[in-house]
């Protein structure tokens, strides 16, 4: 960094005082970037600096030896799709030509080069990731994002795709984020930088080296005004004269430019003449900077205006903008220059620069018709029509962010009220289908508010339930509509609202388990798809109907189609979930990741956070599950942010950790049993037992698991009664119920478990081992099963419990096995209760037995049993014992009960003298 220190003075050289270490991780960052990828974002107000410190690490990258590319977002550019990725990969475009031809296709149909229909984001993030990568190789990368909130929703998924990407690749990404905007955005992979106003002692250290002239009265009252803002440091002294900066004079009573930012841009753009600020104006509302001057000659001539270059020089001199050669392009010296010009402009003025904008783009340019609409005031069903055909090219490109905003403001020009109501309706549907709930619930009040027309009355229902459904996890509107809804639904309107329509029902029954919404899937699926049969059978008591769930799987994907949309993908998906077999199927997550909406991204992340728990993939279930729910959370999704949490809870209960498991079930059992979310109650439950079965409290982990389903019982409202199967068995084993969980296992057989999926089979066989008279024979064909290292967690459970019964049979080298393998597994998952009964059952296995003993030794006592004897030995009462067993007192004393003839004593007295015998000396 000795280059950047070394420099002569200058305002860039100087803003790094007092922002040692948002500067010390920046530069760190860039220096590592040939070693691992980062992506940091700078946060903080206008003016504070965010732009200033991204300048420099542009600078010091270069001094690297790093490319740069960079991104200089607008406000008015925010509804263009992929128009950041434009200019940010614009410079890589030659090198395009060396993608494999799907990815070249797909990101120069982005850029604008190509011909076609835009891919999806996530063929289009990927390809931009292929080019990154492979030009990062040549030479690292510094990619610059100035103003990231202001980029169309398109590039930002791009950009999010590849933030998350970066720890592999030479390559580190920079932005800039308003403070207010960070919530709103999605920070996976990023550290946050917050760049704060300086602190007295800075500001002032930078004041002097800015404006050393200043007088002692002059400075303290611009740090005063200033109040720690780095650019209004610089730039309120240059407002004042030489007298009152040297002392001769007063200051006046109010500073020019006052303490606004947004007010000492304006005034100086009020100093220009009337002509250099409209040639601003055209500058500030054109957009792509690339481009810009092109742009803003051709508007200057379409409005009458000449001498543009005369005009900019202006401009220049003005410190407003920079004019950069050979390329011409301008750039505002900060953001907020852009946004003072839009701001200040009267309504007058700011329609004749779209109006003379819109002239100079070409005609079917998407820029050119939000150009019209921004200038035209009154109804105008000629603009409005062409935001229409706008909207709908962009949402079937995948833009669905966009497209609501075209269709609202197409609403707004709308010659009658059936025009506006319906353009309101297509706007929320588009928005909820996209993820920005909070216009989706506006749009959706006004569309009320102005009428809706009869024939937008099925989309507005599919709409309303998407909304409910997202934001509260209400599936009412759902249960209320849709089913009318698709027994009326048009030729025009089934292609696109009739899947959605149709998901939306499945997820109600599967959540609410009510046989009325059953009944009402059923009777609709007459002529549908055979997967969406097989949804509906997965789903809807699967202990009669889904047993060849596997083949009828492999079937209908065999018969799917790429030409297959994207609803279909999410029934084919919702199958999986439902079979457990989501983590064999990757292809089916990346056709659903071709859409950027958050919904389908915080899907795909919920079932791969439930595919990791079953795969023994935990720290990443827990990592993914909490980030997904903080995701969730900023997108107002607060239906998926509760199954991102219980997805977590999954792993919480089985590490026995009872505090966050308690906490979970209080805090989202009453929002279930509100919404009537049988799924969700059923599942809270189970991780209730879940808890109690790792800390070894067997009769209330039992009374659990018999809550939900009863032994040889599998009751039809409960859709995933496999994953509490094993649960009841065990429990029921260690409470002496060895009856109810034979008799459970035989219902498992008769239902023909082994015939829905692997995973079905597997708990049968790890069920039908712990309750089996010949342990041996059937631990063996659990451990022979195909797929037993598919499912890690169960099988070290059969382990353990192998591993016990073998000790307490004589058979010590054996069971060291079992217990050794179970311990490692469990010690893998963090599963510390576990792991902790299986280091018990080897130390048990380990001791030495005195001579001639034969019976009432530690080898007879199962762990829990050893450990309550522990705390007996150790005066402990059995209420103390049962709070740090987390027990009851009942449980306890029915446990000693068995202890006392185990180790030949008669009595709570004896039991220290016993152990001190068995264990030798």
């Amino acid at each position: 960094m000795s280059d950047v220190k070394g420099r002569a003075p200058s305002l860039l050289g100087a803003d790094v005082m007092g922002r040692g270490a948002q500067w010390k991780f920046l530069s760190e960052a860039i220096e590592s970037a040939t070693d691992s990828g980062h992506a940091v974002w700078l946060c903080g107000e206008p003016g504070i600096g965010k732009t200033v410190l991204l300048e420099q690490a542009g600078e010091f990258a270069v001094s690297r030896g790093l490319r740069l590319l960079r991104v200089n977002a607008a406000e008015g550019e925010k509804d263009l799709p992929f128009a950041a990725l434009h200019q940010l990969m614009w410079p890589l475009l030659e090198e395009v030509r060396e993608l494999p031809p799907a990815g070249r296709a797909a990101l120069e149909r982005a850029l604008g080069v190509g011909s076609g229909d835009v891919a999806g984001p996530y063929t289009v993030s990927a390809a931009t990731l292929d080019l990154l990568a492979a030009a990062s190789q040549r030479r690292p990368l510094a990619l610059l994002i100035d103003d990231l909130h202001w980029i169309d929703a398109s590039s930002a998924e791009v950009l999010h795709f590849l933030q998350r990407r970066l720890a592999a690749l030479p390559i580190v990404m920079l932005a800039t984020v308003g403070e207010h905007a960070v919530a709103a955005l999605d920070c996976t992979g990023v550290r946050i930088l917050d760049v704060e106003p300086l602190t007295d002692e800075s500001a002032e250290r930078l004041l002097r080296e800015v404006h050393p002239e200043l007088s002692r009265a002059a400075r303290c009252r611009i740090l005063q005004e200033a109040a720690g803002n780095p650019l209004a440091l610089a730039e309120l002294p240059a407002q004042l004269g030489e007298p009152q900066r040297t002392g001769q004079l007063p200051l006046p009573e109010h500073l020019p430019l006052g303490e606004s930012l947004g007010r000492m841009f304006a005034q100086r753009v009020a100093a220009l003449s009337p002509a250099v600020q409209f040639i601003l104006l055209l500058c500030a509302l054109a957009g792509r900077e690339g481009q810009s001057l092109h742009l803003v000659a051709a508007a200057a001539r379409a409005a009458g205006v000449d001498a543009v270059d005369e005009d900019l020089a202006v401009a220049e001199e003005s410190g407003l903008i920079l004019v950069d050669e050979p390329t011409p392009r301008v750039r505002f010296r900060h953001p907020l220059v852009r946004s003072s010009l839009v701001e200040a402009a009267a309504g007058a003025e700011l329609r004749r620069a779209h109006a003379a904008l819109a002239q100079a783009l070409p005609t079917g340019d998407l820029r050119q018709v939000t150009h019209w609409a921004a200038a035209t005031v009154v109804p105008d069903e000629t603009v409005a029509s062409a935001l229409d055909e706008a909207a709908a090219r962009t949402q079937s490109q995948g833009g669905d962010t966009d497209a609501a905003r075209l269709f609202a403001r197409a609403a707004g020009l709308s010659g009658d009220a059936a025009g506006r109501g319906r353009r309101l309706v297509a706007a929320a549907f588009a928005a909820a289908t996209g993820g920005p709930l909070d216009l989706a619930s506006q749009l959706l009040q006004q569309a009320v508010g102005h009428g809706v027309p009869p024939e937008s009355r099925n989309k507005l229902d599919v709409t309303r339930a998407l909304v409910r459904l997202h934001t509260d996890g209400d599936f009412g509107p759902a249960i209320e509509s849709l089913p009318a809804v698709l027994d009326g639904l048009s030729d025009a309107e089934a292609a696109e609202i009739r899947i959605p329509s149709l998901f939306m029902l499945f997820l109600a029954a599967g959540y609410t388990a009510d046989p009325h919404v059953c009944e009402a899937l059923a009777a609709r699926l007459s002529g549908a798809t055979d997967f969406a049969r097989l949804a509906h059978d997965v789903w809807n008591d699967p202990a009669r109907h889904a047993q060849g769930g596997h083949e009828r799987f492999e079937a209908a994907l065999r018969g799917f189609s790429e030409d297959d949309g994207v609803a279909e993908v999410w029934l084919l998906v919702w199958c999986a979930l439902g079979l457990d077999i989501v983590g064999d199927h990757a292809p089916l997550l990346r056709r659903l990741a071709h859409r950027h909406s958050y919904a389908t991204q915080a899907f795909i992340g919920a079932v791969s956070a439930y595919d990791d728990y079953l795969r023994g993939r935990w720290d990443r279930c827990v990592e993914r599950a909490r980030q997904g729910a903080a995701a969730s959370r900023a997108h107002g999704f607060h239906f998926i942010e509760r199954v991102h949490q219980y997805r977590e809870g999954y792993v919480t209960a089985a590490r026995g950790q009872q505090q966050a498991v308690d906490d979970l079930v209080a805090a989202m059992r009453p929002w279930a049993v509100d919404r009537g979310l049988t799924f969700i109650v059923h599942r809270l439950r189970a991780m209730q037992g879940m808890c109690a079965l790792a800390l070894g409290d067997y009769e209330t982990a039992y009374t659990h698991a018999s809550s939900i389903t009863p032994p040889g019982a599998l009751p039809s409202d409960v859709t995933q009664f496999h994953l509490v199967f094993l649960d009841l068995v065990e429990s029921a084993v260690h409470t002496g119920r060895s009856e109810e969980a034979r008799r459970h296992v035989a219902a498992g057989r008769a239902a023909g478990m082994e015939r829905i999926f692997p995973h079905h089979g597997f708990v049968l066989l790890a069920s039908e081992a712990l309750a089996s008279e010949d342990v041996d024979a059937a631990c063996e064909a659990v451990y022979a099963s195909a797929n037993a290292s598919q499912w890690p967690f169960e099988l070290a459970r059969v382990r353990l419990y192998h591993g016990a019964w073998l000790r307490r049979h004589g058979r010590r080298s054996e069971a060291r096995g079992q217990l050794v393998a179970a311990g490692r597994v469990f010690a893998g998952l963090k599963a510390d209760p576990w792991a902790h009964r299986a280091r018990q059952e080897l130390r048990v296995c380990d001791e030495a037995k005195p001579a001639g003993v034969a019976s009432g030794t530690l080898e007879d006592l199962t762990p829990q049993e050893l450990r309550i004897a522990e705390l007996v030995a150790e005066g402990l009462t059995n209420r103390d014992i049962g709070t740090r067993l987390h027990l009851s007192p009942r449980t306890v004393a029915s446990h000693l009960y068995k202890i006392y003839p185990k180790l030949g004593i008669a009595g709570r007295a004896a039991v220290g003298r016993a152990l001190g015998r068995l264990e030798g000396p």
